[in-house]
């Protein structure tokens, strides 16, 4: 008999209802509890989602024997406290990215995931679809040679509002943090960490980060590119240029469907992923096939790029001016 695994959520937000939304494609798995500090908002969610429990503080949904696996579906400035909370209590984990706060927050929760030996890692749904999959496979079957220069962007135009999660330093505001965690997960996933770095932000006048780029070197000479902004719509494209050829990743390349190879002898191959759920159950199935393995880490996300994330991020931010209090 196949084991169905418990899921509690953590935070009933716009992201938690999108994850619970993709649990219809992962039949080994089901949302069991969901927890809030507002209760209203705690059963509307558990009404919505048929889900059995629901807690009115987080404390009461860690302490729960029944719950298997903990979805930290709260704003990034809470996941370093969430996570300990979890981790402290048994609790495999996975924490909507970005990981925390800074490189020191998130080296503390890798140090408690090994030291309870449970299984934790970070949700970077976009490192689980198809496309960014048959993506490393092209790269790692030498399609395109050696690669000299990748590209990926992610910005959209939100509203201004100074006291909202965008703009509040004390809600972790800031484009790189928000959605810039997506172009660096891809230049890291393909490049590994760099050799160099140079970082540009325009800061708005909470010291958030309104549009970021930065230049990523390497030894190798390939050069990376990465974009992210809050007041500003970009492509969302994603291109990885090499001496035999480029793969493009199409838009919106962090949930893209299609992979494009096109030669430099002007051949081109397209490779088509539909799905019909809306991505979260390719993190979602992953997570499900590391519990029933009894693995304490992923090896697809492996605490190694969480770091290496948390680290670059950092320097990103310091060369753009971008501070927090907890810095």
């Amino acid at each position: 008999m196949t084991r169905i695994w418990n899921v509690g959520i953590l935070g009933p937000g716009k992201i938690a209802n999108r994850f619970a939304d993709s649990f219809k494609h992962v039949p080994e798995a089901k949302v069991y509890a969901i927890a809030s500090r507002d209760e209203n908002k705690a059963k509307e969610f558990a009404a919505a989602h048929n889900v059995e429990k629901y807690y009115t503080s987080y404390e009461q949904l860690v302490k729960d024997p029944a719950v298997d696996l903990i979805y930290i579906a709260t704003p990034h400035p809470f996941h370093y406290e969430q996570s300990l909370l979890c981790l402290n209590h048994g609790k495999a984990v996975l924490c909507e990215k970005p990981l925390a706060l800074n490189l020191r927050q998130a080296t503390e929760i890798v140090a408690a995931a090994k030291k309870t030996k449970t299984f934790f890692m970070e949700g970077m749904w976009s490192r689980f679809f198809p496309t960014i999959h048959k993506t490393i496979d092209l790269l790692k079957s030498g399609a395109i040679g050696e690669i000299k220069s990748l590209h990926a962007d992610f910005g959209f135009s939100g509203p201004v509002n100074l006291e909202g999660r965008l703009y509040n330093m004390a809600l972790g505001g800031g484009a790189q943090l928000d959605v810039g965690v997506y172009p660096m997960f891809f230049a890291l996933l393909v490049l590994g960490k760099p050799d160099e770095i140079k970082a540009f932000s325009q800061l708005a006048s909470t010291g958030a980060d309104t549009t970021t780029q930065a230049l990523f070197k390497y030894k190798s000479g390939a050069i990376a590119h990465i974009l992210s902004s809050i007041v500003a719509d970009s492509p969302k494209d994603a291109h990885i240029m090499g001496t035999l050829g480029r793969i493009t990743v199409q838009t919106p390349w962090h949930k893209s469907e299609k992979v494009t190879l096109r030669l430099n002898s002007g051949e081109t191959t397209e490779f088509a992923f539909p799905h019909s759920g809306n991505g979260f159950e390719f993190q979602l199935q992953h997570v499900v096939r590391c519990l029933e393995a009894g693995e304490t880490e992923s090896d697809e996300m492996p605490h190694s790029l969480s770091l290496m994330m948390a680290e670059v991020s950092d320097e990103i931010r310091r060369q753009g001016g971008v501070k927090y209090a907890v810095d």
